[in-house]
């Protein structure tokens, strides 16, 4: 059983995550909520997906099966709400951070990070770039989001140590306790947004240095922002 946790993410590094790294388009559309069982339907970049939720005695039990484009884009049409996002997925030691920019039903920024077990999920320490965790507010699930909305999302408040963390794991440079075994995606990342990247000997190198700087403008317009008149 896959095991979640989920937290908000400031726009401003959503947008420099999906700069650097791209991202693959996602449509989710949901069908009416039923009580013990939920199911919903997936168009990413290279197959289609159906999905069905079920609560039981044992917890929650989560099936899905491939089905033809053209199933799927019947289904949209058809369903009670819809989410849009791009998502990036981001490695973290072992694993991946699954960064979300959601576009409808409302702008709103996630990561996900993807576990095999409880133990391992309340054993990881979030990262700093991380935002205030949403794991138990079921407000913040695509399939709530769809349908029911969501009122505005908190403010999430910039900080060095934050964009600090968030460059170090650009660069591929963990804290010991993200050395943790998550999901890998298993789609291709097919980027919707291209970072400007030098190649160097089959090797790509991202210019941290003139994000460091476009971060650092954002973060003065947002405390200059914050303070009194």
């Amino acid at each position: 059983m896959t095991v979640h946790r989920r937290f908000l993410l400031t726009p401003s590094f959503a947008r420099l995550i999906r700069r650097e790294r791209g991202g693959l388009r996602l449509v989710e559309g949901f069908f009416p909520e039923q009580e013990n069982r939920s199911s919903w339907v997936r168009l990413e970049e290279e197959r289609s997906l159906l999905f069905l939720k079920t609560v039981g005695a044992h917890g929650e039990v989560e099936d899905q099966a491939e089905i033809p484009l053209g199933h799927a884009h019947a289904l949209l049409d058809v369903c009670a709400a819809k989410v849009d996002y791009s998502r990036t997925a981001l490695p973290i030691g072992e694993g991946h951070a699954l960064v979300d920019e959601i576009t409808r039903p409302r702008v709103l920024h996630l990561v996900t990070v993807e576990f095999a077990s409880d133990g391992k999920a309340r054993g990881f320490r979030p990262l700093e770039w991380f935002g205030p965790e949403v794991t138990a507010d079921p407000r913040y699930t695509n399939q709530a989001i769809a349908l029911r909305g969501l009122d505005e999302a908190p403010e999430i408040p910039l900080s060095d140590e934050a964009l600090n963390s968030l460059i170090d794991t650009l660069e591929g440079r963990f804290p010991a306790q993200a050395q943790v075994a998550v999901n890998r995606p298993k789609t291709k990342q097919v980027p919707v947004t291209r970072a400007k990247a030098q190649a160097s000997g089959g090797t790509v190198k991202v210019n941290l240095d003139e994000i460091e700087q476009a971060m650092m403008r954002e973060m003065e317009k947002t405390l200059q922002k914050g303070k009194p008149e």
